[in-house]
């Protein structure tokens, strides 16, 4: 039996410190999420590092270049399918710039020529920093020996590291918003600290979001775009709260 792959550790390292997602920080719209999607194999892992290894190192990528060099252009070709978490994201984002009816293929074009650009108007970001696509799925401590990378529960370690820099990062470039995504107590607590301000419970219908802001930026709690029962109205009214905010 052949031996498992095994990642270049010190790349590893860096990357974690390294990189914080796509797009733009002078954005007015900054949407944080737990940990992207993705990296269910060895190879897609690898290819990741290795592909922002050699794009600079980059602290925030141009999702359509990076995507294009990992091979997930179908997200952003002539017509791109539908990112199901970007989709609801964006119809925040279009919501609060004052458009009251958002059809599909606005969607779809936004997610083509302006989600998480270096020339874009938003931000896409992560608090932990390593794809994966579920929280039951860890395949790390298979090909790495990084002692943080033993467990999830070890990798968590590296929330506090990453929410005192986008804190900073916050402080710096002052976004008109910042939009969490997830409800999940274990994350709420992150956001918190990252804002840093008090929130208040909103109800959309039944469904909840907090909301806070201090003299620069409006920062919301909202529910995780791919949540069971979330509908798209749901992000429309975030998007028209945050403008009224």
């Amino acid at each position: 039996m052949s031996p498992l792959p095994v990642f270049d550790d010190q790349l590893l390292q860096d990357f974690m410190n390294g990189f914080y997602g796509y797009g733009n920080y002078s954005g007015d719209y900054w949407f944080v999420g737990m940990e992207e999607g993705g990296g269910n194999s060895f190879e897609n892992i690898d290819k990741r590092l290795k592909d922002w290894n050699h794009r600079d190192r980059l602290e925030l990528e141009d999702i359509v270049e990076y995507h294009a060099k990992i091979g997930a252009e179908k997200y952003f070709g002539i017509y791109p399918k539908l990112q199901p978490t970007w989709n609801r994201l964006i119809r925040i984002a279009l919501s609060a710039e004052g458009q009251d009816i958002i059809h599909k293929e606005e969607v779809r074009a936004y997610q083509q020529a302006h989600l998480g650009r270096h020339t874009s108007n938003n931000c896409l970001l992560e608090l932990l920093p390593l794809p994966s696509p579920s929280l039951g799925h860890w395949l790390y401590a298979q090909h790495s020996k990084l002692p943080c990378l033993r467990s999830r529960e070890a990798y968590m370690s590296y929330a506090q590291r990453r929410a005192t820099h986008l804190q900073l990062r916050i402080q710096e470039f002052k976004p008109k918003a910042v939009i969490f995504y997830s409800v999940n107590p274990a994350y709420i607590s992150w956001w918190k600290s990252i804002a840093g301000v008090e929130f208040e419970e909103k109800l959309i219908d039944r469904d909840r979001m907090y909301i806070g802001k201090n003299k620069q930026t409006v920062f919301a709690i909202v529910r995780h775009p791919v949540a069971r029962g979330v509908k798209n109205e749901y992000f429309h009214q975030v998007g028209k709260i945050i403008a009224r905010y």
